[in-house]
């Protein structure tokens, strides 16, 4: 009785997540034995209903990217939903998973616009510095119990990317207005002070790569007491982007 529940859950799942549930395309497979006897109609509606929210979701984290799919939305859509099943009602995980998604078709065929997956991995960022301040407001404590005296190191609400398109005119003018240019742009997807949401700006690739090395509390050994250094720390703590404990 037990093996027969699983295995129905088990068909259950992969059904309501096919794209023959889905997209209605029956004839591309049958109901499982397990699910014989099954009103067909209702998990087809029902999977429509679950698809939907889905989509939401990650449309929700991910508007500029759906924007740039254009007409090729539909598809793009159709072959996510095939190939990376739900694993969680996570608006953000979700998105991740979409994500993935362009970054592994990237790879192997040309993406439409280029700069799609730039696009994408810098609205992805957005969307996490958010929740991952939430979380920080929430939880000071447990987010870091054994917390130095002193050193320096990133703030925890700044995401760095890497991209192969500066595609800061899709942040700042809109999708209509903005012609991004191929050149390998190091981008810093921040809190700043005062800022009403994430906002994505360039840094020099001397200060990004400074930035990628500062992941946990780092001893500045005397950088502090260089002019130039000392000055930089100080730019970069009153936009930020690192924390300074002394």
């Amino acid at each position: 009785m037990a093996k027969r529940l699983l295995d129905r859950q088990v068909s259950l799942v992969e059904y309501m997540s096919s794209g023959a549930a889905i997209f209605g395309d029956r004839r591309e497979t049958s109901l499982a034995p397990a699910l014989r006897g099954t009103d067909r109609g209702l998990l087809d509606l029902e999977a429509r209903f679950s698809y939907s929210k889905r989509i939401e979701k990650i449309t929700a984290v991910l508007p500029r990217t759906f924007g740039l799919l254009g007409s090729n939305e539909a598809a793009t859509v159709r072959a996510f939903v095939e190939a990376c099943p739900p694993v969680t009602i996570s608006r953000l995980e979700n998105a991740r998973q979409f994500h993935r998604f362009l970054s592994s078709r990237g790879m192997r065929e040309a993406p439409d616009p280029p700069y799609l997956c730039d696009v994408a991995a810098c609205e992805l960022a957005c969307a996490e510095i958010d929740a991952d301040g939430e979380d920080r407001d929430l939880h000071p404590a447990e987010r870091e119990p054994r917390a130095p005296r002193s050193g320096i190191r990133r703030c925890p609400a700044v995401i760095l990317r890497r991209c192969a398109y500066d595609v800061r005119p899709i942040f700042e003018a809109g999708l209509e207005q903005a012609v991004p240019m191929k050149r390998e742009t190091p981008l810093v997807i921040a809190l700043p002070p005062g800022a009403n949401g994430p906002q994505v700006f360039e840094v020099m690739p001397a200060v990004f790569d400074l930035l990628a090395a500062l992941d946990d509390w780092t001893d500045p050994s005397g950088l502090d007491s260089e002019p130039h250094a000392a000055k930089l720390l100080a730019d970069l703590t009153a936009h930020g982007l690192i924390e300074v404990r002394r």
